[in-house]
Protein backbone atom coordinates (compact mmCIF):
# COMPACT_ATOMS: atom_id res chain seq x y z
CA UNK A 1 0.00 0.00 0.00
CA UNK A 2 1.77 2.99 -1.39
CA UNK A 3 1.35 6.05 1.95
CA UNK A 4 0.61 8.86 -1.24
CA UNK A 5 -1.67 7.58 -2.99
CA UNK A 6 -4.46 9.53 -3.22
CA UNK A 7 -7.54 6.40 -3.50
CA UNK A 8 -11.21 7.09 -2.04
CA UNK A 9 -12.91 4.41 -0.85
CA UNK A 10 -15.81 6.31 -1.52
CA UNK A 11 -16.87 9.06 -4.22
CA UNK A 12 -19.20 11.69 -2.44
CA UNK A 13 -21.18 14.19 -4.31
CA UNK A 14 -20.18 17.63 -2.95
CA UNK A 15 -22.27 21.26 -3.44
CA UNK A 16 -21.29 23.60 -5.29
CA UNK A 17 -20.84 27.06 -4.01
CA UNK A 18 -21.12 30.07 -6.61
CA UNK A 19 -20.90 27.45 -9.73
CA UNK A 20 -18.23 26.33 -8.45
CA UNK A 21 -17.66 22.71 -7.19
CA UNK A 22 -16.26 21.96 -3.33
CA UNK A 23 -13.27 19.88 -2.68
CA UNK A 24 -12.58 17.70 0.27
CA UNK A 25 -9.77 18.80 2.63
CA UNK A 26 -8.20 15.42 1.51
CA UNK A 27 -8.50 16.87 -2.15
CA UNK A 28 -6.22 19.83 -1.03
CA UNK A 29 -3.59 17.82 0.86
CA UNK A 30 -0.28 18.55 -0.52
CA UNK A 31 2.06 15.43 0.07
CA UNK A 32 5.99 16.31 0.08
CA UNK A 33 8.75 14.37 1.27
CA UNK A 34 11.34 16.63 2.85
CA UNK A 35 14.75 16.92 1.46
CA UNK A 36 15.63 20.46 2.20
CA UNK A 37 15.09 22.96 5.59
CA UNK A 38 15.51 25.97 3.68
CA UNK A 39 13.84 28.78 4.94
CA UNK A 40 11.97 29.97 1.90
CA UNK A 41 11.07 26.21 1.33
CA UNK A 42 9.66 25.94 4.87
CA UNK A 43 7.26 29.29 4.85
CA UNK A 44 6.13 28.66 1.61
CA UNK A 45 4.71 24.94 3.43
CA UNK A 46 3.47 26.94 5.89
CA UNK A 47 1.58 29.53 3.67
CA UNK A 48 -0.16 26.47 2.02
CA UNK A 49 -1.18 25.29 5.61
CA UNK A 50 -2.48 28.58 5.85
CA UNK A 51 -4.11 28.89 3.14
CA UNK A 52 -6.49 25.48 3.84
CA UNK A 53 -4.31 22.97 2.44
CA UNK A 54 -3.50 20.19 4.71
CA UNK A 55 0.02 18.85 4.59
CA UNK A 56 1.19 15.08 4.55
CA UNK A 57 5.55 15.71 5.50
CA UNK A 58 7.59 12.65 5.16
CA UNK A 59 10.75 13.61 7.08
CA UNK A 60 12.62 10.25 6.39
CA UNK A 61 15.52 11.85 4.19
CA UNK A 62 16.09 14.35 6.57
CA UNK A 63 18.55 14.44 9.69
CA UNK A 64 17.42 15.09 13.06
CA UNK A 65 18.67 18.46 12.96
CA UNK A 66 16.81 19.92 9.62
CA UNK A 67 13.83 17.74 10.83
CA UNK A 68 13.45 19.39 14.38
CA UNK A 69 13.98 22.90 12.71
CA UNK A 70 10.72 22.30 10.27
CA UNK A 71 8.80 20.50 12.81
CA UNK A 72 9.46 23.39 15.25
CA UNK A 73 8.16 25.88 13.21
CA UNK A 74 5.26 24.17 11.42
CA UNK A 75 4.16 23.47 15.19
CA UNK A 76 4.17 27.17 16.24
CA UNK A 77 2.13 27.61 12.82
CA UNK A 78 -0.85 24.95 13.93
CA UNK A 79 -0.50 26.31 17.39
CA UNK A 80 -1.41 29.80 15.56
CA UNK A 81 -4.12 28.22 13.38
CA UNK A 82 -5.77 26.15 16.37
CA UNK A 83 -4.66 22.89 14.27
CA UNK A 84 -3.48 19.50 14.95
CA UNK A 85 -0.15 17.28 14.00
CA UNK A 86 -1.09 13.89 13.98
CA UNK A 87 1.73 11.34 13.40
CA UNK A 88 0.95 8.75 11.02
CA UNK A 89 3.68 6.74 11.04
CA UNK A 90 7.69 7.19 12.80
CA UNK A 91 8.98 9.51 9.83
CA UNK A 92 5.14 11.02 8.24
CA UNK A 93 3.15 13.52 9.81
CA UNK A 94 0.00 15.12 9.14
CA UNK A 95 -0.60 19.22 9.44
CA UNK A 96 -3.79 20.63 9.44
CA UNK A 97 -5.92 23.61 11.05
CA UNK A 98 -9.32 21.97 12.74
CA UNK A 99 -11.80 22.97 10.46
CA UNK A 100 -10.26 20.41 7.59
CA UNK A 101 -11.24 17.76 9.99
CA UNK A 102 -14.75 18.31 9.49
CA UNK A 103 -15.96 16.78 5.99
CA UNK A 104 -14.45 13.62 7.86
CA UNK A 105 -11.82 12.62 4.66
CA UNK A 106 -8.88 13.44 6.61
CA UNK A 107 -9.61 10.66 9.29
CA UNK A 108 -10.56 8.45 6.48
CA UNK A 109 -7.25 8.69 5.48
CA UNK A 110 -5.45 8.52 8.94
CA UNK A 111 -7.34 5.47 9.72
CA UNK A 112 -6.13 4.03 6.41
CA UNK A 113 -2.32 4.93 6.46
CA UNK A 114 -1.75 5.12 10.92
CA UNK A 115 0.85 2.62 11.55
Amino acid sequence: MALFSKTKKSESVLPNYQGESLSTAFDRVIFESLSTDEDAYITSLATELMDGHPLVLNFEELQPDPANKIMAFLSGVVFALEGDIIQINKKVFLFARQQEFKDGTLKQFIDEYKD
